[in-house]
């Protein structure tokens, strides 16, 4: 079985795309977690939250209250990306293991409303904002493409360890860097909509690598 140096899994569950806001939907997406040994790594699973964003189907409170509840009795640990002010202020409503600001350069405004003693992931160098936080950040880098290419993320210089959003097509990023953090885009076979394009994995796939 191969083992890798990485510390935790972040697998995105997407937004309303994904489960259309359906209880059944959302329980299967975690019950197949079953396929990838979360006492090996620790798996996390992160939805988004947003108001509206073009074509995207936000998910709605009710139903990110369920897949947190739903998540947690099954002993994982949830949070969400956030888009604005007022998804923020939402998630802060509950316990969470982090809090992920979107890959948009408008929403950098949301670190200052975040408390420091809440773990914060970004995706670019903001040290006018950061400077304040110590050790409570990681950056987690991302490129918006969906899909990305491996070269897309060269401008980072990575380095082993390093902590990546991988929204490639494969697992090629993933084996060339040895992230200390990884998240995959996560959907069923049986998904549909934007959250469930190539850049997204199975469990079936996941289960294949990990």
């Amino acid at each position: 079985m191969k083992t890798y140096k990485m510390k935790q899994i972040i697998l995105d569950f997407g937004s309303g795309n994904t489960c259309l806001n359906n209880k059944i939907i959302i329980q299967e997406m975690y019950d197949k977690l079953e396929l990838i040994d979360k006492h090996r790594y620790d798996v996390i699973v992160k939805w988004q939250l947003f108001q509206q964003a073009g074509n995207n189907i936000p998910l709605n409170k009710k139903a990110f209250d369920y897949a947190y509840h739903y998540g947690k009795q099954l002993g994982y640990e949830v949070t969400a990306s956030v888009f604005d002010r007022s998804s923020l202020d939402f998630l802060m409503g509950y316990k969470v293991p982090f809090i992920k600001i979107a890959n948009n350069s408008k929403l950098h405004y949301l670190i200052k409303n975040i408390p420091e003693d809440i773990m914060l992931y970004i995706s670019s160098d903001l040290p006018l904002y950061l400077e304040r936080r110590k050790a409570t950040y990681k950056h987690l880098w991302c490129v918006s493409k969906y899909p990305a290419l491996i070269s897309d993320y060269e401008k980072f210089k990575l380095k082993e360890g390093a902590c990546l959003s991988d929204h490639t097509s494969d697992f090629k990023l993933f084996f060339a860097n040895s992230p200390e953090v990884i998240e995959w885009h996560y959907k069923l076979d049986s998904s549909v909509g934007l959250d469930a394009g190539v850049f997204a994995r199975t469990p079936e796939q996941l289960n294949k690598i990990l």
